[in-house]
């Protein structure tokens, strides 16, 4: 691919050090990434030779296996410029910098959201919002439906959607990715992929972790806005939606929206007895949250999201979908787990289709069979397909590599971002004017007494793990 530019707006953050620097690399390594040109930049006043020595110290303890020549070779193709977001003439020297050779930019938003719409204005002040340019912008958008709303048409201004890649780390990780082949390509799950043969299906996502340094920006956030508008109802999109005739981005994204407008609207009624939020408390060495570092006093922040949520699709009529999150728990795992439905005599063995997204990847069907021995007696056992290996790529990898092929599978259009606030507003309003208690859970526990009610209410329990 000829003239490619890598252009990474905050690269002396914590995200371009930890992810998207050891990504470029591996992509360097695995003999994927374009020839071309990487330019760092941010307010730091670095040149280049200081600007490597910062990311070599910073961001090769990231990268397994990091080979040292391979990093000089990789190294040599970056230069760094310092600019000021607000100062158009930096966005000059950066356009004489990149020239008029270039068939191919990326444009990547490391920063805060608040920096985006004046960015794309002076990136488009001199010229830089061309065809042949896309936006990679990372997440938050927002943190209500209004904000996202006023993002999404500020940049709109500059850039056409098609330019546009909205990252959500999940939607690059394989097992996601495997979602849509599992389902589309397996005809003995696409038959019972409907609500005749599935009872419910819960996505849950664990954190062992508390805010960490985190404080300020988690504080203001809350897990509701940080896992579940996005990443959980992501995965739900993923799981629930009609599968397209064609896999292509426009089809896909398509078809995620339309799963997301069918979600039922949650009023004060159905939040109060559908929805649980809580608050992570002191167990033994483990701090509560309000004596975390940058916590406001009596922060009414959720750390933990437990929600019943349901869609309006004949599909999906009277299946519930039960998502729970939440930080600082007993262990950490991300997994969607489809429970399918068995006759009446055999309620206590129904089969399970577990899909792990983390820390393994790997998708397990869980049946009942006979035990060994002179017995008919019956044990559970794991059928399960093992899907990591050396070779497997991370999720900021293959998502970077898709941005300059240009394709958009697995970003965000602004109408699921849109349709995903309007469902979340209601509780974050819910939530402000203290209308639902806020819970609390010992921290290293499997969360609050309530989320176990709110599933147990209905005949089901969670998955262990």
């Amino acid at each position: 691919m000829q003239g490619f530019d890598f252009i990474l707006f905050g690269a002396t953050g914590d995200l371009a050090m930890r992810k998207i620097f050891p990504s470029l690399y591996q992509a360097y390594i695995d003999g994927f990434l374009p020839s071309g040109r990487i330019i760092a930049t941010s307010r730091s006043a670095f040149n280049t030779a200081q600007f490597i020595e910062e990311l070599s110290s910073k961001s090769k303890i990231h990268i397994k296996n990091c080979i040292d020549k391979k990093w000089e070779e990789f190294t040599c193709g970056i230069s760094y410029l310092s600019i000021n977001l607000n100062d158009e003439k930096d966005f000059n020297a950066l356009k004489e910098k990149i020239g008029n050779k270039s068939q191919n930019i990326v444009i990547y938003f490391s920063i805060s959201p608040e920096f985006f719409m004046q960015a794309c204005k002076n990136l488009a002040l001199v010229g830089l919002n061309q065809a042949e340019v896309k936006i990679i912008l990372e997440k938050p958008l927002g943190m209500d439906l209004r904000s996202c709303q006023t993002i999404n048409n500020e940049i709109a201004k500059y850039y056409d959607e098609k330019q546009i890649y909205r990252i959500d780390h999940y939607l690059g990780k394989e097992s996601i990715q495997n979602l849509l082949i599992l389902r589309a390509f397996n005809p003995v799950f696409a038959s019972l992929w409907n609500r005749e043969y599935i009872s419910y299906i819960e996505i849950s996502v664990f954190e062992t972790l508390g805010v960490e340094s985190r404080g300020e920006f988690y504080d203001n956030t809350g897990a509701l806005r940080d896992m579940v508008q996005n990443h959980i109802l992501q995965i739900l999109a993923l799981v629930a939606m009609k599968i397209p005739s064609n896999l292509d981005a426009e089809s896909i994204r398509r078809a995620k929206l339309e799963l997301l407008k069918t979600l039922k609207p949650l009023d004060d009624e159905n939040i109060a007895k559908n929805v649980i939020r809580a608050q992570y408390i002191k167990s033994g060495n483990f701090k509560g949250y309000l004596t975390e570092d940058n916590i406001k006093e009596n922060s009414q922040t959720e750390t933990f999201v437990g929600i019943k949520a349901e869609l309006l699709d004949d599909n999906w009529k009277d299946v519930p979908f039960y998502i729970r999150t939440g930080k600082r728990m007993a262990d950490s795992f991300a997994q969607i787990v489809i429970h399918f439905k068995s006759k009446e005599s055999l309620k206590s063995h129904c089969n399970k289709l577990i899909i792990c997204l983390q820390p393994d990847n790997q998708i397990s069907l869980n049946l009942n069979v006979k035990k060994n021995g002179k017995t008919m007696e019956y044990e559970e056992k794991d059928l399960i397909l093992n899907l990591n290996n050396a070779s497997i790529m991370q999720p900021y990898e293959r998502l970077i590599l898709d941005a300059i092929e240009g394709n958009q599978a697995s970003f965000n259009h602004k109408e699921e971002l849109e349709v995903a606030w309007a469902w979340v507003d209601p509780i974050l309003e819910n939530w402000k004017e203290r209308k639902t208690p806020l819970y609390s859970y010992p921290a290293g526990s499997l969360g609050p007494k309530e989320s176990f009610e709110l599933i147990k209410r209905d005949g089901y329990e969670w998955h262990s793990f």
